[in-house]
């Protein structure tokens, strides 16, 4: 079980998070969708503590954190709860100077002290789950933005993480390369990981969600299944902001 309750966030006088409360099971996928400004990527930053809330608490993979203004978290807690999470960002964020199998050692080596046999072990099983067994001694300005992602999601797994987040994870690539990315992603959802992702992918949300929250100006503006949330909502607001990507997508 995850769950966070009343989480809130501020940059100086801009408060991004006015109150957040959400659960979820593990084994299910979590999509966060909403308008830009909304506050999806700072909550899915909380998750791993990239940005520290100013109050309200989250529970996640066994730890129970409470946020307190001005109060501090131990840099243990921090640390655990980072190795309970995977993080995959929008712009991959992988080392240029390290091969696709590197990137996927590093963690396993730095982190969890594996041997560096055990982890390119690891690594070639992880590089061939995401269709890339052919690219380890590849190093990242030579593969497409699709690949790259690819390996990030393989990074993230390597540290076999409870719970895996998604940044946006498609929006730097070109059209023709967010299907390869989206079906691994679909794959893991098959396999039961959990996952919280950020998208703006209203169909593959729709076809990987187990829940959908979606959020305005910093609060859950409707949550439920994907029908309920899609399809279903009378929210005004919701509607307005669905039917204008409908009209995207188009």
């Amino acid at each position: 079980m995850i769950e966070i309750r009343d989480l809130h966030k501020s940059f100086g006088p801009l408060q991004v998070l006015k109150g957040v409360d959400l659960r979820m099971e593990h084994d299910k996928v979590l999509v966060i969708i909403g308008p830009s400004g909304s506050g999806k990527t700072t909550l899915l930053r909380c998750f791993n503590l990239l940005e520290v809330p100013d109050k309200g608490s989250i529970s996640l993979a066994g730890l129970h954190i409470d946020f307190t203004p001005g109060g501090k978290i131990p840099q243990k807690t921090v640390l655990s709860l980072r190795q309970k999470t995977g993080m995959v960002f929008q712009s991959y964020n992988l080392f240029p100077h390290m091969t696709a199998l590197g990137n996927v050692m590093e963690g396993q080596v730095t982190v969890q002290k594996r041997s560096k046999e055990d982890a390119r072990k690891r690594g070639l099983e992880l590089l061939a789950k995401v269709g890339l067994a052919d690219k380890a001694d590849a190093y990242p300005h030579q593969l497409s933005g699709g690949q790259q992602q690819r390996v990030a999601i393989a990074r993230a797994m390597a540290v076999e993480p409870e719970v895996l987040l998604f940044d946006e994870p498609t929006s730097a690539l070109d059209p023709e390369l967010v299907g390869e990315v989206l079906k691994v992603i679909k794959q893991l959802a098959a396999e039961g990981m959990t996952m919280v992702i950020v998208t703006h992918e209203m169909k593959f949300a729709a076809d990987v969600a187990d829940r959908i929250i979606l959020m305005d100006n910093g609060v859950i503006l409707e949550q439920g299944t994907p029908q309920q949330v899609l399809v279903e909502t009378t929210n005004p607001r919701a509607r307005q902001f669905l039917n204008l990507l409908s009209g995207e997508e188009e």
